[in-house]
């Protein structure tokens, strides 16, 4: 699958077996509107399907923003719609569940529903200027997938203080409390994330794929539950199992064909 969809307000390039999504509205610090919304639902799907990608990044093309989150001068039809009562499937839900291994790679504001839309990937990777902050409680607003997935990722004591006050976090604090897990200079920051990708993208892909699922699906199980979940195409089963054995014992790279 070679074509993607390249809409307004995002870019999509593909670096071998890396795609890139990334917000392109700069003037707007990538704020989310109902289109890019729309767009990111669209390719995330397109994504989960394409055999030509194996690990997905979500970025941005400036340096100022990763996202200001929701597009509040955006001009509204209406009254707001509680967001579990949408119409259109919700964006971060499409990005948590992309069966692809993701990444977020931020720089500068990551805020509200920017900060939701990098917690819904699998691994969050910042630049040292990027700043966090849930501002919801500023505005008025719910929070509801952040609310969620801040105590999955973090500590419950830092997940209350951040919807709480809802004040600004520098990329040292986010590392130290596990928000993101590795920091690097803003220069470097895209560099590492494409070398980081390239890494996982060389794993086995059913090996992926069963970890995210057991990890999404079972975190919130007793162990003895969690370790009997059967999941997809068990690797235990399958060709690449045996392919992964004899590369390893031939000391040569091996030729996954995910099944």
């Amino acid at each position: 699958m070679n074509d993607l969809p390249d809409p307004v307000g995002v870019q999509v390039r593909r670096h071998g077996p890396v795609t890139w999504v990334c917000l392109d509205r700069p003037a707007q610090l990538n704020a989310l509107s109902t289109g890019v919304q729309h767009a990111l639902v669209e390719l995330f799907t397109v994504l989960d399907q394409d055999d030509d990608t194996a690990v997905v990044v979500l970025g941005t093309t400036t340096e100022r923003a990763f996202s200001a989150g929701a597009d509040l001068k955006e001009p509204s039809e209406g009254r707001w719609v509680d967001p579990m009562r949408m119409a259109h499937r919700n964006v971060y839900e499409t990005v948590f569940e992309c069966r692809k291994p993701t990444i977020a790679a931020l720089k500068g504001w990551v805020v509200g529903g920017g900060m939701e839309l990098a917690m819904a990937c699998d691994m969050r990777i910042a630049a040292e200027n990027a700043r966090f902050r849930m501002p919801e409680g500023r505005v008025g607003l719910g929070a509801n997938f952040g609310s969620q997935m801040l105590p999955r990722i973090i500590p419950w004591a830092h997940a209350f203080d951040i919807l709480y006050r809802g004040e600004t976090m520098d990329a040292e604090r986010a590392e130290r409390i596990g928000l993101v897990s590795q920091l690097y200079a803003d220069d470097q920051i895209d560099a590492k994330v494409q070398e980081i990708a390239e890494v996982i993208a060389s794993r086995a892909p059913l090996s992926l794929r069963r970890f995210k699922a057991m990890i999404q699906q079972g975190s919130a199980l007793p162990v003895a539950s969690a370790v009997r979940l059967d999941l997809g195409p068990s690797p235990y089963l399958s060709d690449d199992r045996t392919e992964g054995s004899l590369a390893f014992r031939e000391d040569r790279p091996p030729l996954w064909r995910g099944r």
